[in-house]
Parts: structure tokens; sequence; C-alpha cells
């Protein structure tokens, strides 16, 4: 995937990797024409202990706040590093000369309400209703248990389709 980001997200790149500020963004914004990036779009292996919570502190509400444990399986490691050696390579053989790459990246965050049948292990059915709370549909990349390597937006908006379909069958047939 190729990287393009506008002027003032590649700013804030070379603010928040690079410590730019002041003199020297200025100068190294002269050159945002003359930047090339590569991206990988990859897959983090679903993991149990991956998962949110609710922590033991509260909110101003007096509700207990959400507390998200999430750690890189080793595959998903040697993944990034594998595709940092590519990435690195491909940009050298094309006349790259200052190539560095970003330690901490996300895109799209899935999980923390998987689709399932069984529910021991999931948070939702196939039609994305909670086995838990019987009027709730969740219709998001939350229940997707991993999305591969492409943008999920279409297949969410699929999904949230597909369950007000049902929602809306069910209310008819009065099972709702």
């Amino acid at each position: 995937m190729s990287q393009g980001p506008l002027p003032q997200q590649w700013a804030g790149t070379q603010i928040g990797n690079h410590h730019l500020w002041g003199e020297s963004l200025i100068e190294d914004m002269a050159d945002y024409n003359h930047q090339a990036g590569l991206k990988i779009v990859g897959e983090v292996l679903p993991q149990e202990r991956n998962c949110v919570g609710l922590a033991d502190e509260n909110d101003q509400y007096g509700l207990p706040i959400a507390r998200v444990t999430f750690s890189l399986s080793e595959n998903d490691k040697k993944l990034v590093q594998h595709a940092i050696r590519h990435m690195t390579d491909v940009m050298r053989a094309a006349g790259g000369r200052e190539v560095w790459y970003e330690h901490d990246d996300t895109a799209h965050l899935n999980g923390t309400a998987r689709m399932g049948d069984d529910p021991r292990s999931s948070v939702v059915s196939a039609d994305c209703r909670s086995w838990d709370i019987r009027n709730l549909w969740i219709c998001d990349g939350s229940v997707f248990p991993t999305v591969g390597g492409v943008n999920p937006s279409l297949t969410i908006q699929a999904i949230a389709c597909r369950t007000a379909d049902r929602i809306k069958k069910m209310a008819a047939s009065g099972e709702l």
C-alpha cells in the first residue's frame, strides 16, 4: 500500500517520529514533494488475552472505565519485521536515501465483541445480537475476530444493513 499523507498529516508524522519543530520542520517540509513511503496492511491474529474489560477505577459518574489489554503475538511481530525489511529493501532499490519506519502504528482496530455461534467464546451471534442483552445489536468492526489486510468499512456497512433487515423482519413477525 502506498502511503500518501497530505502535508498537514505529514508534518504531524515528522513532529511525532523525528521530533522536528520550528525551523527544522519547515526545512523538512520544503522536501514534502520528494518523500515516498510504504505501509504494511497486515493481520494481527486474534488472541484470547487481547480484550476489553472493566478497570477498578471509576469515571466521573462512578462507572468503571474500560481497560484495553493488547499485545502482538510472536507471529505478528515476525510479520512486521519481515515487512519492514522488505519495504526497506524496496525503498533503497528505488533510490531512497533516508529510510526510516514507524514503530507503533495502527489503522483498523477490531474485535472485543466477537461474532460467533457459541456464547462462551463470542459476544454476539451471527445476527450481531448480544447473547447477554437480547435487545442489543452491535454492528461495527468489534464483531470481527479478524479482518485480514483490507479496509473493513464496506464489510461493516454490509453487516449493519443485514442486521437492520433481520431486526425489521423479527419486529414484523412479533419476535421482538
